[in-house]
């Protein structure tokens, strides 16, 4: 297993992960939807203003993670669903946690969907973040540390 930063040429990879995981895929036209595409990925990487991690496995993109240093969000985690619980997101997020506290961000969260039956909600309550804010059925602002 290698971790290591994503560089701008990972991208239609990931891409192509984010779109496969098993519960909550984002396509390619759904990200584009949302501003996000593999030009605007690419500059934000460049410019530093994300910082990414990604995990290899025997050859293959096994998952990812990124965050936003100016802002403090972790922004993507994701494991490709042949890979899952093998510690890989574990380990991707830890590295996510670590990259923002060496940036010294204020603030440390995430936004999730809030559902009980997604392997999502207990996982990132079980690594040390908690609810801060129900904003739908569809998301609540999680942050990491102490409630």
């Amino acid at each position: 297993m290698l971790i290591r930063k994503t560089q701008a040429d990972d991208l239609p990879h990931l891409f192509a992960l984010r779109a496969r995981t098993r519960e909550n895929p984002v396509s390619l036209a759904q990200l584009e939807a949302l501003g996000i595409t593999l030009g605007s990925s690419a500059i934000a990487l460049e410019q530093g203003w994300h910082i990414g991690w990604l995990c290899e496995l025997d050859g293959c993109y096994a998952g990812f993670c990124a965050v936003d240093v100016r802002s403090g969000e972790m922004l993507v985690l994701a494991v490709a669903p042949e890979y899952e619980g093998l510690g890989i997101g574990r380990k991707l997020l830890a590295q996510a946690v670590a990259t923002l506290q060496a940036h010294a961000a204020a603030r440390i969260w995430l936004s999730a969907v809030p559902d009980p039956s997604l392997r999502a909600y207990g996982f990132y309550r079980q690594q040390g973040w908690h609810s801060v804010q129900v904003l739908s059925a569809d998301e609540e602002i999680m942050e990491y540390g102490a409630s």
